[in-house]
């Protein structure tokens, strides 16, 4: 996926990346956030932000024709965040069953694990294991590899 992220607002603790979704219907603000979860974990949430009324939802469609764009913003927030904080793991999961699916292809298209610093575990029936391309998973987990 050789798409261009969108410029990225950070907040000075690498936990808050705020960015702008240009396309066909328009300018929309959406924000990463990073959200500790456990020691070591620390949710992904993909959200868009209204600044008048400061509001999240993580369940708008925006339908803005620039998912990848979107996605590939997301892979720099989420390799800027673990630079950051090496020894942390991100946990995500879709607001909805048909997102988490989503999620699932961009990965099958994007990840390598032969090729990349990063490792990608699936969650299935509660247990965690490697990421396989056409297994159904429930959520992602994703650091560094060491």
């Amino acid at each position: 996926m050789n798409y261009k992220p969108y410029a990225l607002n950070i907040n000075e603790d690498h936990t808050r990346f705020q960015f702008q979704s240009i396309g066909k219907r328009g300018v929309f603000e959406k924000v990463i956030l990073f959200q500790l979860l456990a020691d070591d974990i620390y949710n992904l949430a993909l959200l868009d932000y209204n600044p008048t009324s400061q509001e999240y939802s993580d369940l708008s469609v925006t339908n803005n024709g620039d998912m990848p764009e979107i996605f590939a913003t997301v892979i720099k927030a989420v390799t800027a965040f673990l630079i950051e904080y090496q020894s942390k793991k991100i946990y995500f999961e879709g607001s909805t069953p048909s997102r988490t699916r989503l999620y699932q292809i961009v990965i099958n298209k994007i990840y390598n694990s032969d090729n990349q610093d990063l490792i990608i575990l699936g969650l299935k029936n509660e247990k965690w294991y490697p990421f396989e391309r056409n297994i159904h998973f429930d959520g992602f987990l994703i650091k560094k590899k060491i």
